[in-house]
């Protein structure tokens, strides 16, 4: 499972796909999300701002600068205002000294570099080396590359009380079946059925489905999408949106 997520993670765009889906992966987490992605303002290098435990269980502000697919040379430091190090740059230099809130600045802070895929070798020492040298007592640095997003989702998102064994086998058979249009809709449909068919006893629960609902959407379109499967992908948008009334219905309760 958790390399079908990885692959899902690697394809995903930058803008409106992994830096929508992340502030969703940190809530399940139990962060606080005080910044979202935002078009037409300046985020000084910060496509999400959040605040929470790191895996030393120290509570800091996370700020996450989000690219796509792997770190390669031309997406780590290029002229382009895309590439990744001009981000940091503007991080440190800007956001961190004026665009905290006021409650969270005696926090500690990580600045993650957050993309699907992996770092290419050839610029790892780079990235290395960058880090290094602007790590200080009170910043650090943090890789969020797709294999810690992948276990990020499956211990959030998809963790086995909200997506158990049997559920968990129709994701990978319709994954797996995607060039197989109809086979794959019918334990994708199977897959839904069973999430609606047990809504959660409170509204946090029910949203935790809602979320899980989106993300299994999202990995079966992007897949479609890869591999080309034109027919699926508009079969999962029509299944989106007949499953998207009912579904809203019972998170509200």
């Amino acid at each position: 499972m958790k390399l079908v997520i990885r692959e899902y993670l690697a394809s995903l765009k930058e803008r409106d796909e992994l830096d929508a889906i992340l502030p969703d992966l940190l809530t399940e987490l139990g962060f606080t999300v005080y910044s979202r992605p935002a078009r037409g303002t300046r985020q000084y290098g910060v496509d999400v701002a959040a605040v929470g435990p790191g895996q030393d269980g120290i509570r800091r502000v996370h700020l996450f600068s989000v690219k796509s697919g792997d770190l390669d040379r031309n997406e780590w430091n290029t002229a382009s205002p895309q590439s990744l190090r001009p981000s940091l740059d503007e991080i440190l230099d800007h956001y961190i000294t004026s665009r905290i809130p006021p409650e969270y600045a005696r926090l500690p802070i990580a600045i993650c570099l957050t993309f699907g895929g992996a770092i290419d070798e050839q610029v790892r020492a780079e990235v290395t080396g960058y880090m290094t040298r602007n790590t200080t007592p009170k910043i650090s640095f943090e890789e969020w590359n797709g294999d810690r997003l992948a276990q990020v989702i499956l211990d959030g998102i998809l963790r086995e009380e909200l997506l158990p064994a049997p559920q968990r086998s129709h994701l990978r058979k319709a994954v797996a079946m995607v060039e197989e249009p109809d086979i794959a809709l019918d334990h994708f449909q199977r897959l839904l059925r069973a999430i609606a068919d047990q809504p959660g006893a409170t509204p946090a629960g029910r949203l935790s489905q809602a979320r899980l609902i989106n993300i299994c959407l999202w990995i079966m379109f992007v897949w479609a999408r890869v591999s080309s499967v034109v027919q699926f992908s508009a079969k999962v948008g029509f299944e989106n949106s007949l499953v998207g009334g009912p579904f809203i219905s019972f998170c509200r309760g």
